[in-house]
């Protein structure tokens, strides 16, 4: 009887933790925690920042925030300001925001 449980609770847990980014940084950010991936360049010249923010820590508004502020750290690094080329939103499990921003640094 212990057993059926245990193997439940822990499929339940493995599968609520999932996340939508690949987690290379994980972040807290007021109360809740967010998932970051590295920097990557695109094919096109331009940079990708994706972030999943917990609803703790804002949510879709918090994972934008993240996400600018990473790219503008980037971009600042290189002595450059960023511009936002495209920001797409969208949510993992109904409960995590995720922001994935599009941007160049000039």
């Amino acid at each position: 009887m212990k057993i059926p449980m245990i193997f439940i609770t822990i499929s339940v847990g493995v599968f609520l933790s999932g996340c939508t980014v690949q987690n290379d940084k994980t972040q807290f950010q007021g109360l809740g925690l967010t998932y970051q991936s590295d920097i990557k360049k695109l094919d096109n010249g331009y940079y990708l920042a994706e972030i999943e923010a917990a609803p703790a820590a804002g949510r879709i508004q918090g994972a934008i925030g993240a996400a600018t502020k990473k790219a503008s750290d980037f971009c600042r690094v290189q002595n450059k300001s960023m511009r936002e080329v495209k920001t797409d939103i969208d949510t993992n499990l109904l409960v995590n925001g995720v922001a994935h921003l599009i941007f160049k640094c000039v």
